[in-house]
């Protein structure tokens, strides 16, 4: 069950207004009260639960939930004084529902007396800023924007309406569309890793473009997101980037990607609309990914990926022909061991 010490939950719905809602169909049992998200076990007559997969045919037999969202295959299989909600991807409908339940804190406007904050600074009035938290000159900080402890917002960065900013996460050089979410400790902005060698020793390049993220991106804790070096490092609207995820300069990210833990993205190198880089994903500099491709965890990507290929292995490859090298391979293994 969800914990109320750090959770707080904004009222209650109807099974049949939370069925509207979330685009689900109530398809039987009472039109009860739903209080509560919970897991198929230990779930409570006031909680919603759901399910997905016939595997899990017995826990959804079981289970004590009130109201379950189900496929409809799977509809006949809850239990029978349940009141069924049926939705194609019921996994998608419970995200809504658990959303509607709990939605993203929203802090109390005002200032902390212990913010530092520039005069020069425009911040709304319904604008939260937590203790210590830095707002420095000509910074535009959006209406019902939350920052979070020690955030560091930096010169004439801008902040969109509606957008959360972690505790001790620090912007700069940057343009912020309206309700993004970084989390703890995500640097934005700071220099990209550009120099000349020559004999006499390293040039360090200038790094003098910005980073966009446009609306809704989310960013995960301790990622990095580099400046431009002249062009700009750009991330599109509703991409979601994991915790601890590089992101070098000059690359651009499409719209709704998907960027797992501990990807590296070197610099100029451009994410289509709709891609996944799955966990420890490495990918050369200037190349492509195309749209809606996948790359499995672990791959290195170095050449250029076709949009919606999918691929795997390092150098990636695609995945079926991955698959065939790593078995022959492991049939040569046994076969010398032999």
């Amino acid at each position: 069950m969800v914990d109320s010490r750090f959770y707080q939950r904004e009222g209650s719905f109807s099974a049949s207004e939370l069925a509207g809602r979330i685009g689900a169909r109530l398809v039987r049992g009472p039109d009860r009260s739903v209080l509560e998200v919970a897991a198929l076990e230990g779930a409570a007559v006031d909680a919603l639960s759901y399910c997905t997969d016939r595997k899990h045919a017995d826990a959804l037999s079981a289970t004590a939930a009130g109201t379950i969202l189900v496929t409809e295959a799977l509809e006949p299989m809850a239990p029978a004084g349940a009141t069924v909600l049926v939705h194609p991807v019921p996994a998608v409908a419970f995200a809504r529902a658990g959303r509607m339940l709990y939605p993203h804190p929203k802090g109390a406007p005002g200032i902390h007396p212990s913010a530092v904050i520039d005069p020069s600074a425009t911040i709304d009035l319904s604008a939260s800023i937590g203790p210590n938290a830095v707002v420095e000159a000509g910074a535009e900080i959006g209406a019902g924007c939350i920052i979070e402890a020690g955030a560091v917002i930096g010169r004439n960065v801008v902040l969109g309406e509606g957008c959360s900013i972690g505790r001790n996460a620090s912007l700069t050089h940057a343009l912020i569309g309206k309700r993004a979410v970084i989390y703890a400790g995500v640097r934005i902005g700071e220099p990209g890793f550009g120099f000349v060698p020559t004999p006499q020793g390293v040039v360090k390049i200038p790094q003098l473009g910005r980073v966009i993220l446009e609306d809704d991106v989310e960013v995960g804790s301790n990622t990095t997101i580099d400046r431009g070096t002249l062009d700009d490092t750009r991330i599109g609207a509703g991409t979601m980037i994991d915790n601890l995820v590089q992101i070098a300069h000059n690359v651009r990210i499409g719209r709704g990607c998907i960027i797992v833990a501990q990807v590296g993205i070197s610099g100029s190198t451009t994410i289509e609309d709709y891609a996944v880089l799955a966990g420890q994903v490495g990918v050369s500099g200037h190349l492509t990914i195309g749209k809606g491709a996948q790359v499995a965890a672990q791959s290195g990507v170095m050449r250029d990926v076709p949009a919606g290929a999918k691929m795997g292995g390092s150098p990636a490859l695609p995945v079926l022909e991955w698959h065939r090298q790593t078995a022959a391979l492991g049939r040569l293994a046994k076969k010398k061991g032999s």
